[in-house]
């Protein structure tokens, strides 16, 4: 049988009553709250629970939720000696029971933040092979196609020379028979076996070259054939890849909703961002993984993504404008013979705030923060850009780089190019105490 707790006192036992007058009656002659009709009794709306164990609810910090499950406990009576023991198991019952759903929510939150990103990584995979045996196709449809224009064009030569054999074949004909009209019996007995033995020649050598074009003829339609079969090939690669790039969007989006730490960069979409037109970006790190996408010349190392997933600066857009703006600084440093300028120079041309070095005091103290590595090679973060200085960490961004010449011995190897260190707060110098 359900228990009215509005009558029947806070943690009542089956059976027990509230004596009169005292907390299961209304002062002044208030009528009796009857408790919400509902359609399981062992769930009480919150604004209808016992009003002890509201307020043994509020004590205990708990929710709306937590207050319905604590008024279903079986709590003791009020005074009795076990009361408040009894009563925080009930409070501690309830909490441990949240806690375990919680736990139990965020597993499930897990795991589907695992699946979705395995499938999105699955499906990216998926489709770099959908390119890969799409440019294979495309190549060898290429090759074939640059083999069948070499036919052709021996094709066109080997008919050429056969036009040209049966004119002067039959230019040879009409002067044997005028030589043969002219000349005297004997001298056209000699002459006529002369001839003979020349049109034999003609013969073969004709023979020869219309077996030859007929040879490149069958290679020619044998070519075709290919042709059209890796061409066919090559539409069927490029139709998956288009569905493959289609499932991988839904899915990248899917595990970006549940919170996975997934390239939120279009797998075809690598052109040159446009400062006029840049897109949202919600961290610094999606600022950099954007960045490097669609970067022509910048190099960005792991310190730079390391770096950028813990950076706390909260402009992560002007973070990208100023990475794509140094990428054209990145170009102008790479030109062969350098730039005839000094990069500070290019770098405020593109609207940057540029810094040639750090100190060597600070290299020296902080070495730590400094140092980098990329394809084996230690480099030393000193140019940087100052994208933002402000009060506070979130106020301050810097982009750290190493300028490689390409001729250094102890980076032997190392292409000439600007390469991207660490990304987000300012290192440590004597500026930060």
């Amino acid at each position: 049988m359900a228990i009215d707790r509005e009558t029947s006192g806070f943690g009542a036992r089956p059976g027990w009553r509230a004596p009169k007058g005292g907390r299961g009656a209304r002062r002044n002659g208030a009528p009796t709250r009857t408790p919400p009709a509902a359609s399981d009794p062992a769930a009480p709306d919150a604004a209808a629970v016992d009003p002890a164990v509201a307020g043994l609810a509020r004590l205990a910090g708990l929710g709306e939720d937590a207050t319905r499950r604590l008024a279903r406990q079986e709590l003791p009576t009020p005074g009795a000696p076990d009361a408040i023991p009894a009563a925080l198991r009930a409070v501690g019952a309830v909490a441990g029971e949240l806690e375990r759903e919680r736990d139990a929510e965020r597993r499930r939150a897990d795991t589907a933040e695992q699946r979705r990103t395995r499938d999105a990584e699955r499906q990216a995979v998926a489709l770099e092979r959908a390119r890969a045996a799409e440019t294979r196709q495309r190549t060898k449809a290429g090759t074939e196609q640059g083999e069948r224009q070499r036919l052709t064009g021996e094709l066109e030569r080997a008919h050429g020379e056969l036009a040209q054999l049966r004119a002067e074949a039959a230019s040879r004909r009409r002067t044997d028979e005028a030589s043969e009209a002219a000349a005297s019996p004997g001298e056209t007995s000699a002459s006529g076996r002369g001839g003979a033995s020349s049109a034999r020649e003609r013969d073969a050598e004709h023979e020869g070259l219309v077996a030859r074009v007929a040879d490149l003829e069958r290679q020619l339609d044998e070519r075709g054939q290919a042709l059209d079969v890796l061409t066919g090939r090559a539409e069927a690669a490029e139709a998956e890849q288009a569905r493959l790039l289609v499932e991988t969007r839904r899915l990248r989006r899917q595990a970006i909703e549940a919170g996975a730490d997934v390239d939120l960069v279009d797998p075809e979409d690598v052109a040159p961002l446009r400062i006029d037109d840049l897109p949202e970006v919600r961290t610094c790190l999606e600022a950099v993984q954007l960045a490097a996408r669609h970067a022509q010349h910048l190099v960005y190392t792991d310190r730079a993504f390391e770096t950028a997933r813990s950076a706390p600066y909260d402009e992560p857009r002007k973070l990208l404008r100023d990475l794509v703006a140094l990428d054209r600084v990145a170009a102008a440093w790479n030109a062969p013979g350098g730039t005839g300028r000094p990069i500070r120079d290019v770098a405020r041309d593109e609207g940057l705030e540029w810094a040639d070095d750090v100190s060597a005091t600070a290299l020296g103290q902080h070495p730590r923060e400094y140092l980098f590595v990329h394809a084996g090679r230690q480099l030393w973060a000193g140019p940087h850009v100052k994208v933002a200085t402000g009060r506070g960490m979130r106020r301050t961004c810097r982009v750290y780089l190493a300028l490689v010449k390409g001729d250094e011995a102890d980076l032997a190897g190392l292409p000439r190019g600007a390469y991207v260190g660490p990304v987000g707060k300012h290192l440590s110098d004597s500026t930060t105490g």
